[in-house]
C-alpha cells in the first residue's frame, strides 16, 4: 500500500457529500460508503457476494471510535486473522480523522475481507 497524499487536506477527500453520514449506531446498507462522525457501532447485514463497504473516520483525532459488527454467522479477515462473528474496531485511543477501512465479500470467502485500510484497526 503506498502513501496517500491530500494536497487540499484530508477534509477535500472525506467531503459528506460522497458518504453516507453515520452519527450513531446504524445496520449498514451493502454497497454503501460511510462517513463516521461520532461514535457509533455498525452492524453489517449478512455476507453476499460482492459487497463492499467503506468506512471512513470523520471526526477529530481520539475522538470517533468505529466499531463494525458482522452478522453472527460471518467474520471479517484481518491482518491474517478471521473474526468469526466479532468485531472490527478503529479504537478511540488511536483513532484519526482520515483512517478508513474498505471490506468485501468475494465468491470464494465466507467472510469478508479487508481490501485496503489506514489507520490502526483491531479485532476481536
Amino acid at each position: 500500500m503506498g502513501l496517500t497524499k491530500f494536497p487540499n487536506g484530508v477534509d477535500t477527500f472525506i467531503a459528506p457529500s460522497n458518504y453516507t453520514v453515520v452519527t450513531g449506531d446504524i445496520t449498514a446498507v451493502p454497497n454503501t460508503n460511510y462517513l463516521v462522525t461520532s461514535t457509533a457501532e455498525i452492524t453489517l447485514p449478512a455476507m453476499g457476494t460482492g459487497i463492499c463497504y467503506t468506512f471512513i473516520n470523520g471526526g477529530e483525532d481520539g475522538q470517533v471510535q468505529i466499531t463494525i459488527d458482522p452478522d453472527a454467522g460471518d467474520g471479517i479477515l484481518y491482518a491474517g486473522a478471521v473474526s468469526d462473528g466479532d468485531y472490527l474496531r478503529n479504537t478511540l485511543a488511536t483513532a484519526k480523522k482520515g483512517d478508513y477501512v474498505t471490506i468485501v465479500s468475494l465468491a470464494s470467502t465466507a467472510y469478508f475481507v479487508v481490501s485496503d485500510v489506514n489507520g490502526t484497526w483491531e479485532t476481536e
